[in-house]
């Protein structure tokens, strides 16, 4: 599962990536916590929630391409509110994964 987190709107309103994931590289617990979050983001959105409402709040794109997991197409949320909240984005923006190389490994 390869999943990519972009911060949206903003000033310039342009989306800038600020956390990438491939699950198939990651330590069976990160890809775990990687997982839940995704299936908690699409549980709330098959509830109907978007999450907090207001011009000022931060917004992401969350964009997860599963096709092992049978997504024929990549799935798309759409996420508004504070990160530092314990909540599915502020999991995947805690170690966001971006480049490669593990925090503390090699490279």
């Amino acid at each position: 599962m390869r999943v990519t987190v972009e911060s949206t709107g903003g000033f310039t309103g342009r989306a800038v990536v600020v956390a990438r994931y491939d699950t198939s590289g990651l330590p069976a617990g990160r890809a775990e916590r990687v997982r839940r979050a995704v299936d908690a983001l699409a549980a709330a959105h098959a509830r109907g929630d978007t999450g907090e409402i207001g011009a000022d709040l931060p917004g992401y794109r969350v964009t997860v391409d599963d096709p092992d997991g049978g997504a024929e197409a990549p799935r798309v949320y759409e996420v508004r509110g504070d990160p530092s909240e314990p909540s599915p984005i502020g999991v995947l923006l805690d170690d966001p994964g971006i480049g490669g190389a593990e925090p503390g490994g090699p490279g």
